[in-house]
């Protein structure tokens, strides 16, 4: 198991659209995700459960992946909370 632990960067946090990129980045990937923020653990892959988190910016979002390409997917997936658009 691979986990990082990554501020929310960017204005509006983890909106529709960035959840939506998240969430498609790591339906790329054999691994196990899930994401932790605000109390909640949730399925990385699933769009809907992302923006449940609502981590908005300077959020912490913690990020946990267990399988074949584990430390590909954390980076990748830490990349994008970190390398939010700002506007």
């Amino acid at each position: 198991m691979v986990e990082a632990l990554i501020q929310v960067d960017g204005r509006w946090g983890l909106n529709g659209h960035e959840s939506a990129r998240l969430a498609v980045n790591a339906a790329r990937f054999a691994s196990d995700i899930v994401c932790m923020a605000n109390g909640r653990c949730v399925n990385a892959k699933d769009v809907m459960s992302i923006m449940s988190l609502r981590a908005r910016p300077g959020a912490h979002v913690r990020i946990l992946a267990t399988g074949p390409d584990e430390i590909v997917a954390v980076e990748a997936l830490s990349a994008i909370l970190r390398l939010q658009e700002a506007c």
